[in-house]
């Protein structure tokens, strides 16, 4: 069961409009595109908890205008009380529709949303359930460390479980391009680093989930059925970090899916409060994801990046945070309002040509 984040106090009343606004000045910044003909912007978000914890009428209005900038999203954890999302739905106006999957592990379900004036849906969408006789059984090396020295971890045939939010596949057209998106919100379980070996072990369900979704998509886009070779991984991959022995991004990899270099650590926002080293708040990890097939379509690409809305939104409530406190402190203090209002996650995003 999802556990919703505190509404922090004193409550905060959302301005939309000046939201809105300094929003469109960070996507200036951040080099986010207008949507325009010709270009399809695919993005991924993690909206967190949504459906838990009930969003104002103002933090709905800024989580549509965010979605809005992009023409497709794939949209995680929406609760099983899906209300709330469809309300945000149609904030974004009549041009917006979306497909849904129901719900899997911690009552949370997958969502596309898109703007259908340039994606049209195809027919092919459906959740990727693997048969017990395609569980992969592998080694599964983990690092970590104890009493402060590095130390790995091999965890010998371990044998895959079942996806415990199973991916949600769905096809969709823009322009010249036809692909198929498989939206994930991957098991977590524990860190990689951690000095329990149980906690080691559920990282490595989390590496053995990656290694499965990757295999499939191989299986699906070298298969003489595959609906279409362009298939696109994207989505909460809960990969901690890009680094080479990081199990879970080598997973991927090994299947020749490359995931698109989101992250740049050091490029510091205007007012200092963040900077693109992650997709979560604490900007120290690359969990979400978005890895391409080796086909033609990696090659249409034309930018790609993470958008840091919390260099952008609540700016007074920054400013008086940051009046009072420390750097670090008034940080700890601010996040807890983007959290529950908006997300703990950014968007990743893509800008693909389709002519």
């Amino acid at each position: 069961m999802a556990i919703p984040f505190a509404k922090p106090k004193p409550a905060l009343r959302i301005t939309a409009s000046s939201e809105i606004k300094a929003l469109n000045k960070h996507f200036t910044l951040r080099g986010v595109p207008k949507p325009t003909d010709h270009r399809l912007l695919l993005a991924s978000w993690n909206i967190a908890n949504l459906g838990v914890q009930k969003r104002t009428a103002g933090a709905q209005k800024v989580i549509a205008h965010i979605l809005k900038r992009f023409d497709l999203v794939a949209v995680q954890e929406i609760n099983d009380d899906y209300r709330q999302f469809t309300e945000i739905v149609e904030r974004m106006g009549p041009a917006y529709d979306f497909v849904m999957s129901d719900t899997a592990g911690n009552d949370e379900r997958l969502t596309y949303v898109y703007n259908t004036n340039k994606v049209v849906a195809g027919n092919l969408f459906g959740e990727i359930a693997l048969r017990p006789r395609e569980y992969p059984k592998r080694n599964v090396k983990v690092h970590y460390r104890k009493s402060g020295q590095d130390k790995v971890q091999i965890f010998k045939k371990m044998r895959f479980t079942p996806f415990d939010r199973n991916p949600f596949i769905g096809s969709f057209s823009c322009g010249e391009v036809d692909l198929v998106l498989a939206n994930v919100h991957l098991y977590f379980g524990a860190f990689q680093k951690s000095s329990n070996e149980n906690n080691r072990k559920k990282y490595a369900r989390r590496v053995l989930e990656i290694f499965a979704l990757a295999k499939w998509a191989k299986d699906r886009s070298s298969g003489g059925n595959a609906w279409d070779k362009d298939i696109v991984l994207l989505g909460d991959m809960n990969v901690p970090n890009m680094s080479d022995n990081e199990a879970t991004i080598n997973a991927l990899e090994q299947f020749s899916w490359r995931a698109i270099e989101l992250y740049q650590s050091g490029l510091a926002s205007t007012n200092s409060l963040t900077r693109i080293g992650g997709s979560n708040l604490g900007n120290d990890k690359t969990y979400d994801q978005i890895a391409f097939a080796p086909t033609a379509l990696r090659n249409r690409v034309m930018s790609h990046g993470v958008f840091d809305f919390d260099g952008a939104v609540f700016k007074s409530k920054w400013k008086s945070l940051s009046s009072a406190n420390t750097h670090a402190r008034a940080v700890k203090k601010f996040n807890p309002y983007l959290r529950h209002y908006l997300s703990d996650h950014r968007p990743v995003w893509v800008e693909i040509k389709t002519n």
